[in-house]
């Protein structure tokens, strides 16, 4: 019986050897995710509770030495100095891997509230085509976008989150661009703060879907909730004071935002947020309420969204063309469960000029449904936006006309991290006279385009 309980413990060392590797692997992975070191922990934890026994079971071999010596006077074949030199080496690898397991929880105890600097990212490549009369004027193959970001935290109140993309312009030069930098302060389970540069959090998807490609079932976005650089009619990004948070409420979930922040304005004919200094006193004001409800409709949001600015127009002097006091309120819908995928949004403009006092009503919105089976997932969406004609915050944008457009496509996820999609557009905008950038008139036909799309897009 003694015999076969020291054939026991080489067999034991190595199953703890065995658990403290499957630990320390483990452990190269917990630099980037809490949850990995606290499952490492729990193995750490194994491998103590099977050090004790094992101590246990020398404490027994030592109360056998007795009965060891006893047997070998009494001529019986056991090999009692063997044995204890095989529990000696038993104790000092158990010591050894005590210490060694003590070092590393306590390593791992020391860094669980700095999780050091995860880089995440993004990136996609494509091909695409288009007929003559898109502003685009996709050909061929294209390198997108590389998006990198970075989660560093500071204990468990302070949070950040920078985000860096770097693309091609429609120049084929290369720019980059700081998408995101904003450091947060938790306040309580119910509210964060933030300062810095943020996704504008209107509606589901400028908050949902951001720089990174595979994160959207869509190859592009709806153009008027694009970036700005990108032909958005809205601002995207914003800079300033922004609060979130999440609380109970009646069979379900609320969910707020509120924010200030430099109001935009345009150049260029472009919308610019100011992401350097706002370079007027008109600051830009917004709310975004979210519902979820809970039991059979979880998987629902619901929502209502707004905010308000005053936004000069300049002409490449820096002089103001126009000023408009801007106004958007509206409402968004969304359904992401049993393998379906549904976002609606709707906005309405309530704008005025600041010089004549004319009023101009317009609205945007759109509408995308998605289904998957397997790793298949067929989409389409249809936009519609109605500008007013002499609304000048939309004229003096080079994006700012009224359009419809149809797109449907698919996505074949390869794997969790990876995509393949195809997008098939039509597009039809309505003539108009716009004002340049010298503040001239710059008449716009209308037309009608064709876009194909194919994009290849991964996370790491």
């Amino acid at each position: 019986m003694k015999c076969r309980s020291l054939r026991l413990a080489p067999l034991a060392r190595s199953l703890l050897a065995a658990g403290l590797s499957c630990a320390l692997m483990s452990g190269a992975l917990a630099d980037d995710e809490a949850t990995r070191i606290q499952a490492l922990e729990g193995r750490l934890d194994s491998s103590l509770r099977l050090i004790e026994a094992l101590s246990a079971r020398l404490a027994d071999l030592e109360r056998a030495k007795p009965e060891a010596k006893a047997a070998h006077v009494a001529g019986q074949s056991v090999a009692p100095t063997s044995a204890q030199a095989q529990t000696q080496a038993q104790a000092q690898d158990i010591t050894a891997l005590q210490d060694s397991v003590a070092q590393l929880s306590d390593s791992l105890s020391k860094r669980s509230s700095d999780t050091g600097l995860p880089v995440h990212g993004f990136a996609d490549v494509g091909a695409g085509w288009s007929s003559g009369a898109d502003p685009q004027r996709l050909r061929g193959f294209n390198g997108g976008t590389l998006d990198l970001y970075l989660t560093p935290q500071f204990g468990q109140r302070v949070k950040s989150l920078v985000e860096l993309a770097i693309e091609y312009g429609t120049d084929g030069g290369v720019a980059i661009d700081m998408e995101r930098l904003q450091l947060g302060y938790t306040v309580s389970d119910d509210i964060t703060v933030w300062m810095g540069r943020f996704h504008t959090p209107f509606g589901l998807w400028n908050t949902a879907f951001h720089h990174g490609a595979n994160l959207q079932t869509s190859v592009f976005r709806p153009r008027f909730v694009d970036f700005e650089d990108k032909g958005g009619i809205i601002p995207a990004h914003s800079v300033g004071l922004w609060a979130s948070g999440k609380t109970s409420a009646p069979g379900g979930k609320l969910s707020y935002d509120a924010y200030l922040a430099n109001g935009p304005s345009i150049q260029n004919r472009t919308l610019d947020f100011n992401a350097f200094t706002d370079n007027s006193a008109n600051k830009m004001l917004g709310l975004n309420l979210g519902y979820r409800p809970g039991g059979a409709l979880s998987g629902l949001t619901l929502g209502l969204h707004g905010f308000a600015s005053t936004v000069a127009a300049l002409d490449n002097n820096k002089r103001q063309l126009s000023l408009t006091k801007l106004g958007m309120a509206g409402a968004y819908v969304g359904y992401d469960a049993d393998d379906w995928e549904a976002i609606g949004e709707f906005y309405h403009f309530s704008n005025s000029d600041m010089a004549t006092g004319a009023a101009h009503a317009s609205n945007a919105g759109f509408v995308q449904l998605g289904k998957t089976f397997d790793a298949v997932t067929p989409f389409v969406r249809y936009e519609r936006v109605s500008l007013a004609a002499a609304d000048n915050y939309f004229l003096s944008q080079e994006s700012g006309r009224s359009y419809k457009r149809l797109a449907m496509g698919l996505r074949y996820a390869l794997d969790p991290r990876s995509s393949l999609k195809i997008e098939l557009s039509n597009t039809s905008e309505s003539a108009v006279t716009q004002i340049d950038e010298s503040g001239a008139a710059a008449p716009f036909a209308g037309g009608s385009y064709r876009r194909a799309a194919l994009q290849y897009s991964v996370a790491f």
